[in-house]
């Protein structure tokens, strides 16, 4: 059978896990890899702040190429993790050490790119967790436990790091764009709508 490009993308649910337990794996890795972009800190001889390495979706993808047996949960939880994080990095002015910065040897930082490396890094986490959520939850219950995780995270990161109601704004306007297509396209299938998407 000839492999699909999207066939990486597959996590396993994790037989035996009961739904309470899948959320509470998702909640878990939601809000630590909310942390993981500042991970940076621990490694600045070799890396900057803001490095390029850690404030994208690269950890997410280690956790899915790494911790596959984990289950859908725990990566959808931190694909959430991370693009709330780099949502609201997204308010700051691209100098000095608010803007991504390339690792050593180079350590050159992007300036105003760096609002489309994280906008592009943050709307490709969304719209992965919504998709791996669904081997989680099914496709019904996914969106609103992506959304409600989503809403939850980013008010905890808002109230806890940036203090501001604008980071909480951010991310979930990143998040409705990064899922609006994917739940348009669901819509239009149901109604058997084959015509135009609007």
């Amino acid at each position: 059978m000839k492999q699909k490009w999207c066939d990486w993308l597959y996590v396993p649910v994790t037989a035996g896990r009961s739904v309470p337990a899948r959320i509470a794996y998702f909640l878990v890795c939601a809000y630590v890899f909310l942390w993981v972009p500042d991970l940076d800190h621990l490694l600045l001889p070799i890396l900057h702040h803001r490095s390029i390495i850690t404030h994208s979706v690269l950890p997410g993808f280690l956790l899915l190429m790494l911790g596959r047996q984990l289950g859908a949960a725990p990566v959808s939880g931190a694909l959430i993790g991370l693009s709330v994080h780099m949502s609201a990095d997204l308010l700051s002015p691209m100098v000095g050490f608010a803007q991504i910065w390339l690792p050593a040897p180079y350590k050159l930082g992007l300036g105003p790119w760096s609002y489309l490396w994280l906008a592009g890094n943050a709307l490709m986490g969304f719209a992965l967790a919504g998709q791996i959520a669904k081997a989680a939850f099914g496709p019904k219950m996914a969106l609103p436990v992506v959304v409600a995780t989503s809403a939850v995270t980013a008010v905890s990161y808002g109230a806890l790091n940036e203090e501001a109601v604008s980071a909480v704004l951010v991310a979930l306007g990143v998040l409705a764009v990064a899922l609006l297509p994917g739940f348009l396209v669901r819509r239009r299938k149901e109604r058997g709508d084959c015509g135009r998407l609007w």
